[in-house]
């Protein structure tokens, strides 16, 4: 009876190491132009994001994106069709994969890996995309300087906000969904209003671009990076209502690239 457990065991681990190793030698032909036998390699990180549900995450390289199983840390697929894929967002359902890469943004089924829809109208590089909490409207910053609000189920170009004068490196939706922050390399933080897009208020403060922009969970603060290059970066905390300045966060001895909040907001 051991041997014969002994011996079950041993074949389950064969099986899984050839399976393991046929998915290693496979994933390298995924999604290759015509006439190319395999890839070198996975590219270049740009951004990573988790599903909601923590099972998957998406990660933006410079031949497309790659989407792996967290708990096997196995590729699940290559949505190839983009290169230098900037900027990556799953929907709050998880069902879907917004990315930002040249002038479209593009849907992808998070699940099959099927290209849904383009979004098109940006005039440059898109560098940033965002899911509303509701998972209705899609947000896209670009090198046009320009923020574009899109219905995520019909592709539907709602709204164009302009005023920054440089590259839209960030965009965050607040918790309720109401509200819009862009942060761009014209040194300022924007809030819009999602529905009509007006724009509500901006933040000056910084004095290098402004990498990356976040709500609080509550919503009453935001928390903008900036810096870059040999400039020290620095983190600026925001009355999300008023626009007072609440504190100004040192350290960094070069640019700070992306900010985040922990769950409960502290």
């Amino acid at each position: 009876m051991k041997k014969a457990i002994v011996f079950k065991l041993c074949s389950l681990l064969i099986g899984a190491l050839f399976l393991s190793i046929s998915f290693a030698q496979n994933s390298p032909q995924w999604g290759l132009p015509e006439g190319v036998k395999a890839r070198l390699g996975k590219g270049s990180i740009n951004e990573i994001q988790f599903s909601p549900d923590g099972t998957r995450l998406a990660v933006a390289s410079s031949i497309g994106i790659w989407l792996y199983n967290t708990a096997t840390q196995q590729e699940i697929a290559l949505l190839a069709g983009q290169t230098y894929v900037n900027s990556v967002a799953f929907s709050p359902d998880g069902r879907t994969v917004a990315s930002g890469s040249g002038r479209p943004v593009q849907l992808w089924n998070a699940e099959t890996g099927e290209h849904k829809r383009t979004l098109d109208g940006h005039n440059k590089s898109v560098r940033i995309v965002a899911f509303s909490p509701d998972g209705i409207t899609i947000a896209s910053g670009s090198s046009d300087s320009t923020i574009r609000l899109w219905n995520a189920e019909t592709g539907e170009n709602l709204q164009t906000l302009e005023g920054h004068t440089n590259t839209v490196n960030s965009v965050a939706f607040s918790p309720n969904g109401h509200i819009i922050a862009s942060a761009s390399g014209d040194n300022t933080i924007r809030l819009w209003n999602t529905e009509t897009g007006e724009h509500r208020r901006t933040f000056s403060g910084h004095t290098n671009a402004v990498s990356s922009v976040t709500f609080s969970p509550d919503g009453h603060t935001i928390a903008s990076a900036s810096g870059g290059g040999g400039w020290n970066g620095t983190i600026r905390l925001w009355d999300a209502n008023t626009g007072k300045p609440l504190r100004t966060i040192t350290g960094h001895k070069f640019g700070v690239n992306s900010v985040v909040f922990s769950p409960n907001g502290r």
